[in-house]
């Protein structure tokens, strides 16, 4: 576990709402975390909200993998939950996306809640050969080209890649030809060059890094081959990924997808590199996510930056900048100011958003259950909420 998953998940214990919520979206996607991470996640649901204002907890544990007794756990917590249960959907699909070999392990454990199909075709998986394997993927592709998105094929598609990976059956050299391949293609990218792009990033080499950053260079590419180039670079994750994103992180409309490989990589390197973006435009939409990933970085020179940037005005259409500000202050144990006015601002917008107490002059508030920022988008595209209909 590094040393900035150590510090942030202490505090997914924290008694301030804000605080623990914060830290759970800073460890996001960072292909930092282990399995041990999300059992301490577990003790923050099993602990229930810390104010009324809290933020539910569960559905931000979708991003962190299990290890063998997080299965086991969530096995247990399924066996002893009603099948009306708000919580059933989100252990089950934690289930769902369980490692290959730990599911073939507990098979008979998790039947009862994993669709029967599906997790016959996983465990026939390690099984296959090289051949069959690639037989199945192609299939996979077949599919999702010529029908509507479906989250379920797209993910085990994944599956077999990294099976694929497992066996050997794939080296880098030739993920290399077919990305350059790719990349010399116009128009609407199918998705074999979609899985390409996640092989690439489940080999982590280097040499793929400049043929990865070449896709933002393309601001007509879709979404969702964008967002798995960013993956991808994470994954990676190198100080030459951080200097080769950089050189196109304001470039057109990708801009989201850059600053977003900058934000999740944990290291210096990608902390100067957005300092530097932040001094250099004068985008206010970029700005704001520029001062967002920084404070994820718990970057303490971008405190006064930030600051200054919520006195001039800021894209608050985005985000709530003194919530991020706030957090970066109290996990680095700075005593600013305006730490009380920030709290009460944010309570102020927190209550509001789940119809407790209005706002002077709002607009109609639903009083619904609150969609949290990482929840799954209820548009049902298969993304978080804040990347997709937020």
């Amino acid at each position: 576990m590094s040393h900035f998953v150590k510090r942030v998940e202490a505090y997914f214990l924290s008694g301030d709402p804000f605080v623990q919520r914060y830290a759970i979206e800073m460890l996001e996607e960072t292909y930092l975390v282990d399995g041990d991470t999300f059992l301490t996640g577990l003790k923050a649901v099993d602990r229930g909200p810390v104010s009324e204002i809290s933020s539910p907890i569960l559905p931000q544990l979708m991003y962190m993998p299990l290890n063998e007794d997080g299965l086991k756990e969530v096995v247990n917590r399924l066996n002893s939950l009603g099948k009306e249960d708000k919580d059933r959907p989100f252990y089950t699909q934690l289930l769902t996306n369980a490692d290959t070999d730990l599911l073939i392990q507990y098979k008979n454990e998790v039947r009862p809640f994993v669709d029967e199909k599906q997790l016959e075709k996983i465990v026939k998986l390690p099984s296959l050969t090289m051949d069959e394997l690639y037989m199945e993927l192609d299939v996979v592709v077949m599919y999702l080209d010529r029908n509507e998105y479906d989250q379920g094929y797209y993910d085990y598609g994944k599956r077999i890649i990294r099976e694929v990976i497992k066996k050997g059956g794939i080296e880098s050299g030739e993920v290399l030809e077919e990305l350059i391949e790719a990349r010399a293609e116009e128009g609407f990218h199918r998705f074999n060059e979609i899985f390409t792009i996640y092989m690439a990033g489940e080999l982590r080499e280097e040499t793929m890094v400049p043929g990865l950053v070449e896709f933002f260079k393309n601001d007509d590419e879709s979404d969702l081959l964008l967002e798995e180039v960013a993956n991808s670079l994470v994954k990676i994750g190198t100080d030459l990924v951080v200097h080769e994103v950089e050189k196109v992180a304001l470039h057109g409309n990708t801009y989201f997808y850059t600053l977003d490989v900058l934000g999740r990589i944990k290291t210096k390197e990608a902390e100067k590199a957005l300092l530097r973006l932040f001094d250099q435009t004068n985008d206010l939409f970029a700005k704001t996510l520029i001062a967002d990933y920084l404070c994820h970085q718990l970057s303490t020179d971008a405190i006064p930056k930030i600051d200054a940037l919520i006195e001039q005005g800021y894209d608050d259409g985005l985000i709530f900048l003194e919530e991020s500000l706030y957090v970066n202050c109290i996990m680095n144990g700075i005593d600013h100011p305006k730490l009380a006015e920030w709290r009460s601002l944010l309570e102020e917008i927190e209550r509001a958003s789940i119809g407790q107490e209005p706002l002077q002059d709002p607009e109609p508030v639903s009083t619904g259950e609150k969609i949290g920022r990482n929840d799954p988008c209820p548009c049902g595209s298969g993304k978080k909420y804040k990347k997709c209909c937020l």
